[in-house]
């Protein structure tokens, strides 16, 4: 069985279209992330452009911080990866084709390679942002293999739908990793799902969020950044200032939760069929 490995979880305030910036931060946050021993670090939903979203009016400016999965980026952080030996999951708002973008994240590993790409498959168009004007969904829940175990990836909204999660867990993954950029009034709600879907599933679930507020046009951000355990417990979180959460990965408590209580066991997946109707 594999061992005891560290993740990280990158929480920062972000500025609206000063992507160097939040780059250069961001990979700051990476190397004391590492010098404390994480293995996996993961940073906050949209950290690089910030988190551009309006609740009163849509804006086509915002398109041109779209980023090929070769950009600057993810180019920036391949480099950090490789030179500190450390697997880091990228968020990004991912250029595709003209009119084709996506809130994306990558994982890249240790060796500076992109090991692939989520695309969030929720996105939002309500009072705390109109998220669908800026962002088409994905279409897929990839699972990835790593040297530390199977990994998930869901951003934000996500995590409001317990499908995601739970098919992630299915297919594997002993880790869910959430970039997350939620409003402070949902602060509570957040924390009290994160516990849940670690509890549910059985896994480890890991979150980075933005916090803090860029200017009066953009919501102010929940902060509290968090892992979860297996047992739906809280190993470790922030409040809303700016740093890293540090935790322990541990397989043994993963294969000690399914073994006290037997979820995967006991689901009744032929009596879920209206799950798959509108």
């Amino acid at each position: 069985m594999r061992t005891v490995l560290k993740v990280a979880a990158i929480q920062m305030s972000s500025e609206i279209g000063c992507v160097e910036k939040n780059v250069a931060k961001g990979q700051r946050f990476v190397e004391q992330a590492v010098e404390q021993g994480a293995a996996i670090v993961c940073l906050p939903e949209l950290f690089n452009t910030g988190y551009f979203s309006h609740t009163d009016h849509v804006d086509t400016a915002y398109f041109k911080w779209a980023e090929p999965i070769d950009g600057d980026t993810v180019s920036a952080f391949r480099q950090t990866a490789k030179q500190l030996g450390v697997h880091i999951i990228v968020p990004f708002y991912e250029y595709d084709r003209p009119g084709v973008y996506y809130n994306s994240a990558c994982l890249i590993n240790g060796q500076g390679h992109v090991e692939g790409v989520y695309r969030k498959t929720h996105v939002p168009w309500s009072l705390t942002g109109w998220e669908k004007f800026y962002i088409r969904p994905g279409y897929a829940f990839p699972v990835f293999d790593t040297p530390h175990g199977k990994i998930g990836i869901m951003i934000c909204y996500d995590r409001d739908f317990p499908e995601v999660a739970r098919t992630l867990a299915l297919k594997g993954a002993e880790t869910i990793f959430v970039p997350n950029g939620s409003s402070k009034g949902l602060t509570e709600i957040w924390q009290n799902m994160m516990q849940v879907r670690a509890y549910e599933n059985q896994v480890y679930m890991v979150g980075a969020c933005l916090t803090g507020r860029t200017d009066e046009e953009h919501h102010e951000f929940s902060g509290h950044s968090l892992v979860t355990n297996p047992f739906g417990a809280i190993e470790n979180k922030l409040g809303l200032e700016e740093g890293i959460v540090m935790a322990d990965i541990d397989p043994k408590q993963i294969r000690r939760a399914r073994e006290e209580r037997f979820l995967y066991r006991d689901r009744r997946p032929e009596m879920y069929q209206k799950l798959t109707e509108y």
